[in-house]
Parts: C-alpha cells; sequence; structure tokens
C-alpha cells in the first residue's frame, strides 16, 4: 500500500483534483467551503491500477498555513506537484516542492491543471518548465500529465502515471510501526480515535502501542482504514487508531510507535544538516548573504506532523548541530526534519536526528572531535545501502566513538560497521575493521538503538572503538594471565576505566560480555567457569589458595559457608578456586570442592536418562545430603542445563 500527497500554490486546484481522481472532497471543515479555500489537511483514497488503496493527503496553498502543509508532507510515497497551466510556476510551488523534497524520500508527478483554460501550447510549455524546475529539486526528472478537473481530460493518464512510478520504487523497508497523529476526537462510545499515516510496519488490534513524548503505553482497542474496520493495517497506509484516552488527550504531533521502534525523544537533539535541495549548501541566506543558520538562531523545527520552536547551534565546521526545543518532540531515527524561518514562510534548512538527550561541555568537546570520523563511517555504510540517509548508521557511529560502544539493533549488518572503521562483537565473535567498503544488500534495522538507552538483548551485535577496544583486550588479557585469572568483576573494573562507564550506564553489562566474547574468539583468552585466563596457563594456587583448598576438601559434603563456617574473607579465594575449576559455588553462599560436587551429581544421575523424572527426597537419598544442601546443589545442576524444574520433580536433560 502506499501514500501519495499533493503539494502547489494556492488555487492551482489541488482538491479540485483530488475530486476528480477519487471522487471524495477533501475539504472538510466549514470555513474551507465557505471560502472554497483549503486550511487544513484534507484526506482521500483512491483503488490504483494493482488493487490496492491508495491513501491522498490534501494540503493547503496559501503561505499562511503553511506549518499545515508541513504537517503532511512527511512520509509520503509520491507527490503530486500541482502546477496551474494559466500561472505556471509559482515561488509557492517550489517552496512546497522543496520542503517535501526535505521531508519524504518522495517520487513525483507533475499535474498541469486547467489545461482547459489556455491557449493551445500554453500548458505543454509549464510543463517543460515544471519538469525542469522539480528536476533540480529532485534529482529526477519527474513525468508531466495535463489534466482538466472539470471535464476530466487527463485524469486516467494521470492515475496511470502515479501507478507506474509507484510500482518503480523499491519495497518498503521492513521496521516498526509508527504514526504520526494529524487529528484526534472523541467518538460516543468512549476513548479517542487518532488518525496519521502508518509507515514502518503493521499494526493490529490489540497491540500495544507508545505514545510520544510523553512514553504512555496504549493498548489498540480497534482500527479503521480508508473507512473500513480492519483487524490489521498494513504500512504505507492512513489509518484511524482507537485508544483509551491518555492523561492530557492527543495533539497533532503526537508519535504512537511499537515497543521496538528506534525513536529519539526530548527537548534537545543532536542533527546533521543536508543540503537544502537544489543546492549544495547547508543553509540558505539572509538578504545580506548571510547563512541563515548560524549560533543561536531562532527556528521552527518540524518533524512529521509536530512543529515546535527551537534554538540552534552548529557544531564547529561539522556540518553538525545542536536543537534545544521549547517543548519535546519525539521522531523515529532516521526521520528527516525542515527548519523553517521563525514565523516567517522559507525553509532555511534541513536534516535528519541522529542523537537525544541533554549534552554537557565536555559531552560537546567528545562530540566535535567525533563527528567528522563518525559521519566518514557513517557515510561508508550508507553507501553500502544502509538506507534511511544513513542517520541509523551514523546514530550508532557517534555514540560508539563517543561512548566507546553502541548496541546495534536486530538485523544491523556488523560487517558493514567494520569494513567503515568500527569494530563489532557479538555471538559470532569480532572481525577486525578492514577499511573496504561494505557490502550491498544489508538489512534495515527492526529494534531501538543505543541512543535511546535501551538495553540490547543478548544476541545483538556491539560495536565498539576500536583503539578503547584494543586498550580493554590487552589490559584484559595480562590479567587473565595472573594466578586466579581474571574475574568478570576485575573485567567489569577495566571496561569502565578504559571506556569511562559507571555500573548504571545502559547495556554495560552486554557491552563488557561482548567485549570479553570478541578477546575469546580472537583467542586471546579462554573461559574458565565464571573467569578467564590464558590460552595454556597453568591453575597456578598461591599457598593462600592451596590451603584454603584444602580446609574445602576436608570439609566433604559440608562444604564452607563464608561468614558462617568460616571467615567471610575466604569468599574471594573460594572465588578464585571456582574459577581455576577446583570448586563449585552454591545458593546460599556454600561452596563445594568440584570433586565432592561431581560425586553428588554423578549419584543423583545414575542410571537416569534424558526424561527421567526423580524427586527431591529420592535426590537427598541418592547423595546423602540434607536439605539445607540438596536444593542449592540442584539449582546449579539446573543452571548446568542437566536438570528443569517441573512441579516438586526435576527432569534429567542430559547426563554429564
Amino acid at each position: 500500500m502506499r501514500i501519495i500527497g499533493t503539494a502547489g500554490h494556492v488555487d492551482h486546484g489541488k482538491t479540485a483534483l483530488i475530486r476528480a481522481m477519487t471522487g471524495i472532497d477533501a475539504d472538510r471543515l466549514p470555513e474551507e467551503k465557505a471560502r472554497g479555500m483549503t486550511t487544513d489537511l484534507g484526506f482521500a483514497w483512491y483503488r490504483g491500477g494493482d488493487g490496492l488503496d491508495i491513501g491522498v493527503v490534501d494540503v493547503p496553498g496559501h503561505e499562511r498555513y503553511l506549518r499545515n502543509m508541513v504537517a503532511g508532507a512527511w512520509g509520503l510515497d509520491l507527490v503530486v506537484l500541482v502546477v496551474a497551466a494559466d500561472d505556471g510556476w509559482m515561488p509557492q510551488t517550489g517552496l512546497h516542492a522543496a520542503i517535501v523534497a526535505s521531508m519524504a524520500e518522495a517520487a513525483v508527478v507533475i499535474a498541469v491543471t486547467k489545461a482547459d483554460a489556455v491557449a493551445p501550447g500554453r500548458a505543454a510549455a509549464v510543463a517543460l518548465e515544471a519538469e525542469d524546475r522539480a528536476t533540480a529539486l529532485f534529482g529526477v526528472r519527474p513525468p508531466s500529465v495535463a489534466v482538466s478537473s472539470v471535464s476530466g481530460d487527463g485524469i486516467t493518464e494521470l492515475k496511470s502515471a502515479i501507478d507506474s512510478r509507484l510500482a518503480s520504487l523499491p519495497p518498503l523497508e521492513p521496521m516498526a510501526a509508527r504514526l504520526f497523529v494529524d487529528r484526534s476526537f472523541s467518538p460516543r462510545g468512549g476513548g479517542v480515535v487518532v488518525t496519521g499515516s502508518l509507515s514502518g510496519g503493521p499494526v493490529g488490534v490489540g497491540d500495544e502501542v507508545l505514545r510520544w513524548p510523553s512514553g504512555d503505553r496504549l493498548r489498540v482497542r480497534g482500527i479503521q482504514s480508508y473507512r473500513e474496520s480492519v483487524s490489521s493495517a498494513e504500512p504505507n497506509c492512513r489509518a484511524a487508531l482507537s485508544v483509551a484516552a491518555p492523561k492530557g488527550g492527543f495533539a497533532r504531533g503526537d508519535l504512537l510507535a511499537a515497543p521496538g521502534a528506534a525513536v529519539l525523544s526530548g527537548d534537545e537533539f543532536i542533527v546533521r544538516l543536508l543540503p537544502l535541495p537544489g543546492s549544495g549548501s547547508l543553509s540558505a541566506v539572509d538578504a545580506k548573504g548571510k547563512p541563515a543558520l548560524r549560533p543561536g538562531v531562532m527556528v521552527e523545527f518540524a518533524v512529521g506532523s509536530a512543529r515546535r520552536d527551537a534554538e540552534l547551534w552548529p557544531i564547529g565546521g561539522t556540518g553538525f548541530a545542536r536543537l534545544t526545543l521549547s517543548e519535546p518532540v519525539a521522531c523515529p531515527l532516521g526521520t528527516p526534519f525542515a527548519l523553517l524561518r521563525l514565523g516567517g514562510a522559507e525553509l532555511i534548512g534541513r536534516g535528519v536526528a541522529v542523537r537525544s538527550g541533554k549534552t554537557k561541555v565536555d559531552d560537546r568537546k567528545a562530540l566535535l572531535a567525533a563527528l567528522p570520523r563518525a559521519a566518514a563511517a557513517a557515510d561508508a555504510m550508507t553507501d553500502a545501502g544502509w538506507g534511511i540517509r544513513g542517520a541509523v548508521a551514523l546514530a550508532l557511529a557517534i555514540e560508539t566513538l563517543v561512548r566507546g560502544w553502541a548496541a546495534a539493533p536486530v538485523g544491523f549488518p556488523a560487517r558493514a560497521a567494520e569494513e567503515a572503521g568500527l569494530a563489532s562483537a557479538g555471538p559470532g565473535g569480532t572481525t577486525a575493521p578492514t577499511g573496504r567498503t561494505a557490502p550491498t544488500g544489508t538489512t534495515a534495522p527492526t529494534g531501538r538503538t543505543a541512543p535511546t538507552g535501551t538495553t540490547a538483548p543478548t544476541g545483538r551485535t556491539t560495536l565498539f572503538d576500536p583503539g578503547r577496544l584494543s586498550a580493554f583486550g590487552k589490559a584484559a588479557a595480562a590479567k587473565a594471565g595472573e594466578p586466579g585469572g581474571l574475574q568478570r568483576a576485575m573485567a567489569e573494573s577495566l571496561f569502565a576505566s578504559v571506556f569511562g562507564a559507571g555500573k548504571a550506564a545502559p547495556g554495560r553489562a552486554q557491552a563488557v560480555e561482548a567485549a570479553m566474547a570478541s578477546l575469546e574468539a580472537s583467542g586471546a583468552v579462554v573461559r574458565n567457569g565464571s573467569a578467564w585466563s590464558t590460552p595454556g596457563a597453568e591453575k597456578r594456587l598461591t599457598p593462600a589458595d592451596s590451603a584454603l583448598l584444602g580446609r574445602l576438601e576436608a570439609a566433604g559434603k559440608a562444604g564452607l559457608e563464608p561468614g558462617k563456617d568460616c571467615p567471610q574473607t575466604d569468599a574471594r579465594g573460594l572465588k578464585a578456586l571456582c574459577s581455576l575449576g577446583l570448586a563449585m559455588p552454591l545458593d546460599g553462599g556454600i561452596f563445594f570442592s568440584k570433586a565432592v560436587y561431581d560425586a553428588c551429581m554423578v549419584a543423583i544421575l545414575r542410571g537416569l536418562g534424558p526424561g527421567c523424572r526423580f524427586s527431591v527426597p529420592e535426590a537427598k537419598a541418592r547423595s546423602g545430603l540434607s536439605r539445607k544442601y540438596i536444593l542449592p546443589l540442584l539449582n546449579r545442576m539446573e543452571s548446568q542445563g542437566l536438570v528443569k524444574r517441573s512441579g516438586d520433580e526435576r527432569v534429567v536433560l542430559k547426563t554429564p
């Protein structure tokens, strides 16, 4: 399914054209009908040549209602650029086209309206000029069709041109569902209904969605798409979602997104500025020839259907800037935004947000140093077909180089990052960066990324700054070669010292595990229980450890419990023995010698195969352990994957 929209100067016949194409009057407000002029967004639809419904967004043409036009420009698959044959290309035509080019990766078809009201040849001349001007803005020469909304001439040909351009678009990239609210109302049955353009992924009745920027969790009660009740809606389409009314209600610009969507939210963003359509410049210039985007300038920030006043601060000469907003706003990572002159009708900048949250002065210094390198890495990944204007790749590269690591979303092509100069580690280990161009055919992300502050699920790839990962590897390998090896706590301490990550840093535990996995994959260290040692390293005991091992073995099935039957200070030595495979920790702070643990385990499982069951009393009888020890021992066997609990019994999964 697809969504198209109109753009163009006031009185050039956008709404009349939609009526001729769809049979629907998109002017819904009484004042619009009274004045004969569109002032807010209007919506319609029709069935395309492939049998699928095509949503249509109608926008006002008058510059007084430019903000409403901007709210309808995001997420379009195609824009019908409307140019009247009698007026030709007008300034507002160019502004609308530039805004669409800034806020949507849309295909273009030109409709030359009022062709029946001009002399022969005039419509063709207007079409030629419009094609030239649109080519300069969009980078591709669009087709044009002369039409008359009164007689219907050219309408069939226009629909055919739209079908052809939509059919040539690449398949939609699978992502999490998102919908910017453009209207909301309260039906008689209670709750609230919100409408918007659904993109990214499907949404179904019963699904949970997050409302941003508040973060409220809502449940979808019902869905309508093109006036039909449906159990689920597929992107890209116009949809109306019925949800419980949240506190404060909805406002235009609120974002509904699936829980896994990569969303940036807040009142401060780091953004990458992009060249204005038809220009190599990142900023428009004022009457005196000075850049409109200069330190401290006030602008209007438009993303999706949201608009906020903002203050802009360029970050050096990097092409990045920091935006502080009047109110929080949310945008899916990779969604382009437009910057308008505050209170005016002029596009002065555009870009994508790549990081959200407050930045301290020290963070800004780190950003200034990292941004050029991050941009180069992201551009390498973008050249490989990463898509969404490289925003996801750029966000990951920035986080990796500033913080030292970043959790990549599900489906992220780790090889692309490695080829771009970033190290990656995950379930498959790590591959050294080679500096080559990343391969094509990468997969779009579906999950939330590190800049939002979420913890990466197990199995995701973690990206590292190669220099810091190398420093961590050397320090960790050195500690792993010492008696007792590298304990987990020491690995976390080393990670914090190299990467500057506190215990509360989101995703730190997964990052430490990924970093150690990369060292294991490279052969620098090997895992021994809960610790790591260097390959071939002998299990060396200090005299104190040897004495403690003797006491543990002498304790037999009573084991040792620091703080009760031995000093609390013995806990560290007992953990060291565990890391060397000479002791086994049980729940409750109890330690057995490895020989005693193995003997009890074998006695319990003797004669039992996978699928067999036994009770706790049977395990006590077989092992000779009291209840104090049998449950902690069974829990340890369960953690090793030998058994699993089933009611009051244990089921054998495998035998050692």
